[in-house]
């Protein structure tokens, strides 16, 4: 039987910026394109609750709607950024015809792992109900990045979220929160056994899902892509479609800067996650 990894081994398997070219430069980059966006088409600051994080920017193609919604949560292993970071993934969104909704969330250790499930979930609920009065289709697909993919599947095996989305689209994941115990990153989120257990979707039944595309880069840590297969695996077996892309030259942080690649330049309304 293999040795179990020291934590000093986990810490470094878990730290994607050691793996990075450089995760400063590429996320204060990603944080100017959003700011240009936003300064060029102002997106539309909604609420989904009372609380001070419970808010999303949803960006809208020119001209007449309805359009198709993608919803999109922000990584930073659940203690770090906003949904400013993801803004500029909108541009090519926007370019298909798609609006595209940055969704804010509480962080840890102010809240625990639980409230950041249940507020990431209020806040897709909130759009599917709202979209005839957002001049939405109907047609609307969840992603994230990092904390963020993890934090999109929880909140799509949520009662009433399945059926309402109709494809995942999840980037550079953590599916498995177990080998984080013990480790910096899961110190502000109180984990235990049992709760990583509970939290984790490699832990879980995934029936009923949406088709999953799952893309990770070819420098992501390797932990994050062997998530990511397991993950296709487990949901071959409960009889969900899965498929996954590795991006060569991206690491996890320049990766959002270049994932829109994955998309059919010939089709607006489709991933194309075998590209």
């Amino acid at each position: 039987m293999a040795d179990t990894p020291s934590l000093e081994a986990r810490e470094h398997a878990h730290s994607p910026s050691r793996w990075a070219r450089d995760a400063d430069a590429s996320l204060a980059h990603q944080a100017e394109l959003g700011r240009t966006l936003r300064e060029a088409c102002p997106p539309q600051r909604l609420a989904y609750g009372d609380a001070d994080h419970a808010w999303l920017h949803l960006h809208r193609p020119a001209g007449d709607g309805p359009w198709p919604l993608m919803i999109f949560l922000h990584g930073g292993y659940w203690q770090a950024l906003d949904a400013t970071a993801t803004d500029f993934m909108a541009t090519r969104w926007l370019a298909r015809g798609w609006a595209f909704a940055s969704l804010n969330y509480p962080l840890a250790p102010a809240v625990t792992l639980e409230t950041l499930i249940e507020e990431s979930t209020r806040g897709v609920r909130y759009l599917l109900a709202q979209q005839q009065a957002l001049d939405l289709s109907g047609q609307v697909r969840l992603g994230g990045h990092s904390a963020g993919a993890h934090l999109a599947l929880m909140s799509c095996l949520a009662a009433e979220c399945p059926k309402a989305i109709e494809a995942l689209w999840l980037i550079s994941g953590v599916y498995d929160l177990r080998p984080l115990l013990g480790t910096s990153i899961a110190r502000p989120l109180d984990l235990d056994e049992s709760r990583a257990r509970r939290l984790s979707p490699l832990c879980l039944p995934l029936t009923g899902l949406p088709p999953l595309a799952l893309i990770h880069g070819e420098q992501d840590p390797a932990v994050f892509q062997q998530q990511g297969e397991a993950l296709a695996a487990q949901a071959a077996r409960d009889g969900v479609t899965a498929t996954v892309t590795l991006m060569p030259g991206r690491d996890h942080f320049d990766i959002l800067e270049h994932v829109g690649e994955t998309l059919d330049p010939n089709r607006a309304d489709t991933l194309d996650s075998d590209s």
